[in-house]
């Protein structure tokens, strides 16, 4: 689950703004790209593990703990 709280961010799904709720399971590939002038500020409840699929997401992800 990701509510957005400043600015928006768009993906796969489609484009999402302040106040937006999007709830996304293990089958939707999702590459969030922040999108506009404001910085996007998101509150973001997952249920572990995560999958990256890129390198960087690979490498970085047990240093993160997701």
């Amino acid at each position: 689950l990701t509510l957005i709280l400043r600015g928006s961010y768009a993906d796969e799904v489609g484009e999402f703004r302040r106040g937006d709720l999007a709830d996304l399971d293990d089958d939707v590939l999702h590459s969030p790209m922040a999108t506009g002038d404001e910085p996007c500020i998101c509150l973001i409840a997952t249920s572990p593990p995560l999958r990256f699929k890129s390198i960087v997401g690979r490498i970085v992800q047990p240093f993160i703990g997701l």
